[in-house]
């Protein structure tokens, strides 16, 4: 036999091998080869649905692929209703102790104080969850009337029907339940793009890490974007996987034109978020017209970030393209980039750590007082624990970034931010 046909039957043989993706193992000087292949999870209806998008329009941004996960009207993550608390897939702060909602309650009442006490305040929301955070603020409102009648609308800015329904339900069984007033009136908006004119007081509290992300790779010929297609390999268990597209796309060309994108190098990634921008941009609008004041609660950094985009399903870690619409997906925020994104229009203070924030507004002094109403050592110990997981650097406490934002022409450092003064 030739050593040609040698060769050209070896290398028939090889491609052969290589194409099939078969796992070779040496066994008494000889190999053996195996056609398993890994095999695939469940196709969802929205993973189908994101399969014939794929198929008709190429491959999709991940902020398009987040979108359909968290909001797709059919399958979408939140449009199934409760997905908060031991049952669900993640604990939020409001979930896991009265304190937490107590404090941002009084912090709103400081800012009411410091600008004049306006006889009207909207109240405003954005991702209210169950409706947790909000009971506990007008709990801790309604101890104080001079502020909690000047109350003419709370807003709750809400995608979910099934969440509205349960924060509808929580939210009205405590104003009938509480005596103290009933002038104000709830509403829900799809949008904050629909809330009122008028002198406001808005809290976003892990609702700008659920917002659509984009991301970019520096190459020699520029920014390139990361895009979703579909993975059709047999060596991976996920019907999706990240490509970076050869060309520029719009995104990768408007998203990173501000001169701080300018200082990378060759083979960085970044993340940005175009909603959080047109969303503090919005905020900051109000407040900079009509007065008022926000508190951004979520985890992040104060700068850019790169592969932060995560999925949670039954309290664990799992592949952020897997199984959509039955995972929550998040990414860390860019507080710089919140800042950036008002423009001047108002003043910023922070982010500060969550520990820093509640400990300045006084949550030792608060668990104190609920330690003295008990004399349960099991109610003790739950009061410690959550205490000790809002703020414990190792949990929540550190991760955890408050930003502030006020009035342009109010320099007054907010409660809970005194460790920035110089």
């Amino acid at each position: 036999m030739s050593r040609l046909f040698i060769n050209s039957r070896y290398g028939f043989i090889l491609k052969k091998l290589l194409k099939s993706n078969l796992k070779k193992t040496l066994y008494s000087n000889k190999y053996f080869y195996s056609t398993t292949q890994i095999q695939k999870e469940e196709l969802t209806p929205l993973a189908q649905q994101l399969k014939n998008l794929i198929s008709e329009k190429g491959p999709i941004s991940i902020a398009t692929y987040m979108k359909h996960v968290s909001t797709n009207p059919n399958s979408g993550y939140y449009m199934k209703g409760d997905v908060f608390g031991a049952k669900g897939d993640f604990i939020t702060s409001p979930e896991i102790s009265q304190m937490f909602g107590e404090l941002i309650g009084i912090w709103l009442i400081s800012q009411w104080e410091s600008q004049g006490k306006p006889q009207k305040t909207q109240l405003i929301e954005l991702g209210p969850g169950r409706g947790t955070l909000m009971e506990d603020m007008l709990r801790v409102m309604s101890n104080f009337p001079d502020f909690y009648n000047t109350l003419n609308g709370i807003h709750l800015i809400e995608i979910s029907p099934e969440l509205s329904k349960l924060q509808f339900k929580r939210l009205n069984e405590f104003r009938e339940n509480n005596t103290e007033s009933t002038n104000y009136k709830f509403y829900w908006h799809n949008t904050i793009n629909d809330i009122l004119d008028g002198w406001s007081l808005i809290v976003a509290h892990e609702f700008f890490d659920a917002l659509p992300i984009h991301r970019f790779k520096l190459t020699d010929k520029g920014w390139r974007e990361y895009m979703v297609d579909i993975d059709t390999s047999i060596d991976s268990p996920y019907h999706f996987r990240l490509i970076l597209s050869p060309d520029s796309t719009k995104e990768s060309i408007t998203l990173t034109s501000s001169p701080q994108y300018t200082k990378f190098n060759i083979g960085d990634c970044i993340e940005i978020s175009s909603d959080s921008w047109n969303i503090t941009q919005k905020i900051s609008n109000q407040i900079s017209k009509f007065g008022g004041a926000a508190l951004i609660i979520d985890y992040g950094q104060d700068y850019v970030q790169d592969n932060t985009l995560r999925a949670i399903r039954d309290h664990k870690f799992v592949h952020s393209l897997s199984l959509p619409g039955h995972s929550d997906l998040s990414a860390d925020i860019n507080f710089s980039y919140l800042k950036e994104s008002t423009q001047g229009k108002v003043n910023t203070f922070g982010p500060v750590t969550q520990s820093k924030f509640l400990h300045s507004m006084g949550i030792t002094t608060r668990l104190s007082m609920l330690l003295d109403q008990t004399t349960s050592i099991e109610q003790h110990k739950i009061l410690f624990n959550s205490y000790k997981r809002l703020v414990d650097p190792l949990t929540m406490g550190r991760i955890y970034k408050v930003l502030a934002i006020n009035p342009k022409n109010f320099d007054q450092i907010p409660y809970g931010f005194e460790s920035l003064k110089k």
